[in-house]
C-alpha cells in the first residue's frame, strides 16, 4: 500500500499480532469477531452477524460488511475465516528476524488471521484516505476448520458481488487455487457387547475388533492423483479388562471427480459393514458431504483479475490444484465464481506455523489492488 495509506491505517503487523493473541478455536470466535466488528463500526460501516453460531453450535455468527464506494453495488466479495484449529498451548505471537511465530508451542493462527488482518487494514486505509474506490463486500466466517461449516449458514444473498476471492490457501503470496475437491465424511459407530475380558470374554462382542477389521479393508492414503482417503479418529473402550461395547471411527475421502468420490465412499461404507459382520456387532454409518468441488478456467474474469494483480506487484502467478476445501467451495456452489489465494502463511496447523512480515505486506498490497482493480462486471444477457 502507499505510504499515505499505511500512515492512516496503522501497522498491519501489529494488527495481526493483536488478532493472533486472541484465542478463536472453531465455535468460540467471539473475541476476534468483536474486535473485527468494533474496528469496522469505528469507520462508520454496518456489520451484520448472521445465525451461523446457532447452526454450528458456537458462540458467534458469520460477519458481513458491505463497504460503500463507487458504483453502488459491491464489485467483489473478499472473505477470510475467524476460527483456528484448537491451540494446544498459550498464544504468544513474537516477531523475530522478520518472521512472526508463536512462542507458546502451538499454532500461530495465521490461518486465517493473516487474511483477517489484511482485509481490516486495507479497509481502514481506504475509508480513512478519502479517495474514491469501488464498493466491495467483506465476509468473515466461523467454523471453517470444521469442514467449511459456517459459510453454509450465510444469508442467501451472500456473496452479493458477482465475483469472490477467499484468502485461505497456505503458501507464498502468488498462488491461485483453480481446483478444489469435494469432501465426504464417514462416521461409523460400532456397537458390540461388554464382558469381562479375563473371566468371560466369550460373552462379549468387541466393537474395537470390528473397527479394526473395517479399517484393514479400507484403501487409504492417496488413491489416485485426484482422490484421497483417511481414517483420522478412533474412540472406543473404557478399560483394558472390558470387551469394548462401543467404538467410533471418523474417516473421510476427497476427490475432484464426483463419480470417484461416490465409489470411494461406498467402498468405505462397505468395509464398515463387513467389519461389523466379522466381529458380530452392529454398526451405524453417518455420511456428511462437507463441501462440493469447484474448477475454474484460467480465462474466468476473477482468475484474470487475480493474475493481473499479482503481476502488477511483480509476482509470478502460480496456478494450483488443492487437496483441501475452503469457503470458496461454498461461494462457487452458490454460483459466484471464486478463487482461493495463497496468503503467505506456512506450516499451518502445526507449532511451526509462521508468516514472514514481507508476505503479510504483499498480502495487504494484493487485497488493495484487487479492490481497486476488480473483475469487470458480467455482461447483461440481452
Amino acid at each position: 500500500m502507499s505510504d499515505h495509506s499505511t500512515a492512516v491505517a496503522g501497522d498491519p503487523v501489529r494488527l495481526f499480532m493483536e488478532l493472533a493473541a486472541l484465542p478463536s478455536p472453531s465455535r468460540c470466535e467471539r473475541a476476534v469477531a468483536d474486535l473485527v466488528t468494533s474496528r469496522l463500526r469505528a469507520l462508520g460501516l454496518e456489520v451484520v452477524e448472521d445465525e451461523a453460531g446457532v447452526g454450528v453450535g458456537g458462540d458467534t455468527g458469520n460477519l458481513v460488511c458491505r463497504v460503500p464506494g463507487a458504483g453502488g453495488l459491491p464489485c467483489i466479495t473478499l472473505a477470510a475465516h475467524l476460527d483456528t484449529v484448537e491451540p494446544t498451548g498459550p498464544l504468544q505471537p513474537v516477531l523475530e528476524d522478520g518472521v512472526i511465530r508463536n512462542a507458546g508451542g502451538t499454532v500461530l493462527g495465521a490461518d486465517n488471521k493473516a487474511a483477517v488482518a489484511a482485509l481490516l487494514h486495507v479497509t481502514e486505509a481506504l475509508v480513512r484516505s478519502g479517495r474514491p474506490f469501488p464498493a466491495y463486500e467483506l465476509v468473515f466466517t466461523v467454523a471453517e476448520e470444521l469442514g467449511v461449516q459456517g459459510a453454509r449458514y450465510l444469508p442467501p444473498d451472500v456473496p452479493s458481488a458477482p465475483f469472490g476471492v477467499v484468502f485461505d490457501s497456505s503458501g507464498p503470496v502468488g498462488g491461485i487455487v483453480l481446483r478444489s475437491p469435494s469432501q465426504q465424511t464417514i462416521t461409523a459407530e460400532f456397537r458390540g457387547r461388554a464382558a469381562h475380558s479375563g473371566l468371560e470374554p466369550e460373552r462379549g462382542a468387541s466393537a474395537i475388533l470390528a473397527a479394526a477389521h473395517a479399517i484393514s479393508l479400507m484403501e487409504l492414503g492417496r488413491l489416485d492423483e485426484e482422490t484421497t482417503a483417511n481414517v483420522g479418529v478412533i474412540r472406543g473402550g473404557v478399560a483394558r479388562n472390558i470387551v469394548p461395547a462401543l467404538c467410533i471411527v471418523e474417516s473421510e475421502c476427497r476427490s475432484h471427480d464426483e463419480a470417484t468420490l461416490a465409489q470411494t465412499t461406498a467402498a468405505m461404507v462397505h468395509a464398515c459393514q463387513e467389519g461389523a459382520a466379522r466381529a458380530g456387532v452392529d454398526v451405524d454409518v453417518d455420511l456428511v458431504l462437507q463441501y462440493r468441488s469447484f474448477r475454474l478456467p484460467k480465462t474466468d474474469p476473477v482468475v484474470r483479475a487475480a493474475r493481473d494483480a499479482l503481476t502488477a506487484l511483480g509476482l509470478e502467478p502460480n496456478y494450483l490444484t488443492s487437496g483441501g476445501g475452503s469457503d470458496a467451495n461454498v461461494f462457487n456452489l452458490r454460483g459466484t465464481p471464486t478463487v482461493n489465494l495463497d496468503c503467505g502463511m506456512m506450516s499451518v496447523h502445526t507449532p511451526e506455523e509462521h508468516i514472514r512480515v514481507a508476505e503479510l505486506e504483499r498480502l495487504v498490497d494484493l487485497v488493495e489492488r484487487l479492490i481497486e482493480n476488480p473483475p469487470p462486471p458480467p455482461k447483461e444477457k440481452s
